[in-house]
């Protein structure tokens, strides 16, 4: 339990630091990504987003295993934006993205940090 606990606490971090991060340079770039909240709802969405990367994400890519190798991991990006509009609909408001391309940039982003999360024993 000791490790779920670790990978809970460093995800959230992670994933705080991953909006702030899209929050910074999806702003500049696109000026498509608003982050429109308190820091204890960044906490929380970030805590629904490691919920569901730790528990929802495998089986999800168990599931769609052979299209991610048809696609040859393609479908890997569209299973985290998924994750992303989820996570978004359990905390409404707060965070708001406007285009398809801030969607999929934000999922890259946060995926990126994310796989630090899986090195953690």
């Amino acid at each position: 339990m000791g490790t779920f606990l670790r990978k809970l606490f460093w995800g959230v971090i992670l994933n705080s630091l991953g909006i702030l991060a899209c929050q910074g340079l999806l702003n500049y770039l696109l000026n498509d990504f608003f982050f429109k909240g308190v820091p204890s709802q960044l906490i929380f969405l970030a805590f629904i987003l490691t919920i569901l990367n730790l528990l929802i994400k495998p089986i999800i890519h168990f599931i769609f295993l052979p299209l991610i190798w048809l696609t040859l991991g393609i479908f890997t990006l569209v299973i985290n934006l998924i994750i992303l509009k989820t996570a978004s609909f359990f905390v409404p408001g707060v965070l708001i993205i406007n285009s398809s391309l801030t969607w999929l940039a934000a999922s890259i982003i946060i995926s990126i940090l994310n796989s630090f999360l899986y090195k953690i024993k």
